[in-house]
């Protein structure tokens, strides 16, 4: 079942990295995990100028965890801290745009009935969700975590995703099939024990925060903020035969605090399913997501602002073929995006890749390869070295990118 695997999120101390540093204080078990990923690119975008052409970034992550366990009980702690760079941009950014070092801080109940896990974490729709396979890791095309698009500014120029002059996101669109409008925020998950190939994953995210005073009924009903979001999502992983396979579907709901702009603004809703199938050295896979977050990305919220749009939804398909033998990977994978805006046309994105890996060891592996992207918007522009107040935004551009890749675990 090694092709098969879940989101990168699932349960990510305990499954850990191969040879983490573990060690053992009495009753407490201690590991630490993580990784480092070096990435550079080649970039050659339609609308260049003003626009580095050679780019580099870092991407790592350092897992912590705490666990006592007795019998059949096992009770822990997990930290998750996220600190990338990218040279083109020049500020400490990860995740699509974020600057958010914690990522993840939660504590967890293991028994034979289940686990019960409390604090910032992904919602069960996302942990629970299957994606294709794919070579690349943190510059995969679907939900990278390192994107070096950009478009040219000079003035009014913003290092938040989905700001003028940020990360390409034209009208919000992340190309990411992963079903995650919970978002990091604290909450309440539960997850069924695996039976039958079968496990259930439930979540309940009371305020959109991370501030632990609003977890316990302490925030405000503060205009377009998501609350009160739940997430639902099956998974079955099981072998037939010769083939592994492996199927997840998943939903998330939300209310609308303070909805002070109705029939523009709504509730969350955001739901998809996925379905990989391995064979010998193949492996391949497609997933589909719906959601009426413009342009798939993370929920915004503000007076008169927000991007949870009544009436209008974006579709994403990803899909993704895989061969590997001995240490040699090679994919395929191709993404697409339509959103929908409202009273205009339609905001387009697709993106494909091409790439090869060689693992030397647990530790160490390399990937290397051409991506393609193609975004269409209503404006059809991209004016060069123009953004923020005056000017159309930027929501046309295709990029030709090459890559390399370096990833170090332990």
């Amino acid at each position: 079942m090694k092709k098969l695997t879940l989101s990168v999120v699932s349960f990510l101390a305990l499954t850990g990295v191969a040879h983490a540093v573990q060690t053992k204080l009495g009753d407490v078990n201690l590991k630490l995990s993580g990784y480092g990923t070096l990435v550079g690119e080649g970039i050659g975008q339609s609308n260049q100028s003003g626009l580095d052409s050679v780019v580099g970034a870092i991407d790592t992550s350092i897992i912590g965890a705490a666990w006592i366990d007795s019998d059949a009980e096992e009770f822990g702690a997990v930290v998750a801290l996220d600190i990338d760079y990218a040279s083109n941009f020049n500020s400490m950014l990860n995740d699509a745009g974020s600057n958010t070092i914690l990522n993840q801080a939660w504590i967890y109940f293991d028994s034979p009935l289940g686990r019960l896990q409390v604090g910032q974490q992904d919602g069960a729709a996302r942990v629970l969700g299957l994606r294709p396979p794919s070579v690349s890791g943190s510059v995969r095309v679907d939900n990278p975590e390192v994107f070096l698009l950009g478009y040219p500014c000079n003035s009014f120029c913003s290092n938040t995703a989905q700001a003028p002059g940020s990360i390409f996101s034209p009208n919000g669109m992340q190309l990411r099939s992963d079903i995650h409008s919970s978002d990091v925020w604290l909450k309440v998950a539960y997850y069924t024990p695996r039976i039958a190939g079968f496990q259930l994953g439930v979540s309940y995210t009371p305020d959109g925060s991370r501030n632990l005073g609003e977890f316990f009924g302490g925030g405000s009903n503060r205009p377009n903020k998501q609350s009160n979001v739940f997430d639902i999502a099956l998974n079955y992983i099981a072998t037939v035969g010769a083939v592994d396979v492996g199927a997840s579907a998943g939903y998330v709901t939300g209310r609308n605090e303070h909805n002070d702009f109705p029939g523009t603004f709504t509730d969350v809703r955001d739901w998809g399913a996925g379905l990989n199938l391995g064979y010998r050295e193949w492996s391949a896979g497609v997933s589909y997501r719906r959601t009426n977050v413009a342009g798939g990305g993370p929920v915004l919220h503000g007076a008169f602002t927000s991007n949870v749009i009544d009436r209008n939804d974006t579709d994403i398909w990803s899909a993704g073929v895989k061969y590997e033998t001995g240490p040699w990977a090679f994919g395929l994978d191709y993404i697409t995006s339509r959103e929908q805006i409202p009273f205009s046309t339609d905001q387009t994105g697709k993106g494909m890749e091409a790439a090869v890996g060689y693992t030397f060891d647990e530790h160490i592996r390399f990937t290397g390869g051409y991506q393609r992207f193609e975004f269409d918007g209503p404006f059809g522009s991209c004016l060069t070295d123009k953004g923020g107040l005056g000017f159309p935004p930027c929501d046309t551009l295709d990029a030709n990118v090459g890559f390399v890749e370096s990833k170090f675990s332990f």
